[in-house]
């Protein structure tokens, strides 16, 4: 990941949460991680997940209690 991409990823963050939209990352890297940290990208607001399955169990969890 460079600054380019990560700047247009938490941009379209950005976008989707003034829609309303609860955004959700999983399977980020340790490097990128580091990465992310080291050029100063915060990420509050957005859950994130080791794995793809953990991030779909909660999003699961939050439709099936609004059922």
């Amino acid at each position: 990941i460079d600054t380019m991409v990560a700047d247009q990823l938490f941009k379209v963050i950005a976008g989707l949460q003034l829609l309303g939209i609860e955004v959700v990352i999983s399977g980020i890297r340790p490097e990128i991680a580091q990465t992310m940290v080291s050029l100063g990208i915060k990420v509050e607001g957005v859950r994130s997940f080791s794995s793809l399955h953990q991030a779909v169990q909660y999003t699961n969890s939050l439709t099936e209690s609004l059922m």
